[in-house]
């Protein structure tokens, strides 16, 4: 006696109802974990990208940093070590590569002034992979500065970049001056839980999202997804940057 075949996970496809995906929206992938994502740090004193992009770029050391100001976007591309305006993000050491921190004070003030961003905050920019149009080997990231999440910096870390508070403004300043002071009561309140031998409350970071996000659609329309990173062509990207400094 034969085995009963076993029924295929999936239908066959013929079989199956036809939808259309025409008015649905892509959710943007900040709305939920994106911990492994290709991420970018932007602070008032530099940027960072982190490990995802340096992994995942694995035969990239140094690159060059290019801006495209009609679209605010900010496109990484390989290069060599001797290629002008190139810049190491990188770390190659024998446990592997580690992220490094590119400090350019100059560099981050033109980029808070085209976002206008305030310095009292620091910002993370997810980033996705695409090629040159007329160069379809070359492996680009770009981060679309348009959709950024944006962290609280403390007083401390805020006088480390040289922010001063007459550049936050009064009323961007109370909320940070709230938000800090929120911050330390909590983390009191976790070390007396600790010494009275209580699991602390984990911490956490608070965020928001930039106008784009903070909107109450759960992404772009499926029509417009598609073709979303249709990147210039190289020649017509604005604003490549040099006054970039070792850090």
């Amino acid at each position: 006696m034969s085995e009963k075949q076993a029924e295929p996970l999936i239908p066959p496809l013929e079989t199956l109802p036809r939808i259309s995906l025409k008015g649905t929206e892509v959710v943007r992938r900040q709305y939920l974990s994106h911990i492994k994502d290709n991420l970018v740090s932007i602070r008032p004193d530099g940027i960072q990208f982190n490990t995802a992009c340096i992994t995942r770029m694995e035969n990239v050391v140094y690159i060059q940093i290019m801006i495209d100001r009609k679209r605010k976007w900010l496109i990484v591309r390989g290069c060599d070590e001797e290629d002008r305006d190139a810049q190491r993000w990188c770390n190659v050491k024998e446990e592997g590569r580690k992220p490094r921190k590119i400090t350019g004070k100059d560099f981050a003030i033109r980029i808070y002034r085209m976002m206008e961003w305030n310095r009292g905050y620091y910002f993370k920019v997810c980033g996705s992979f695409a090629v040159r149009d007329d160069k379809e080997d070359e492996l680009l990231l770009v981060f679309e500065l348009e959709e950024s999440e944006i962290y609280p910096m403390s007083s401390s870390a805020r006088q480390k970049a040289g922010v001063e508070d007459s550049e936050v403004g009064r009323e961007e300043l109370e909320k940070l001056n709230a938000y800090e002071a929120a911050k330390d009561a909590e983390k009191k309140e976790r070390e007396e839980a600790k010494k009275a031998g209580i699991e602390p409350k984990a911490g956490k970071k608070q965020s928001a999202f930039s106008e784009i996000l903070a909107s109450e659609t759960f992404g772009e329309t499926f029509e417009n997804h598609v073709n979303r990173l249709k990147l210039p062509a190289s020649e017509e990207i604005e604003g490549q940057l040099d006054f970039f400094k070792e850090g």
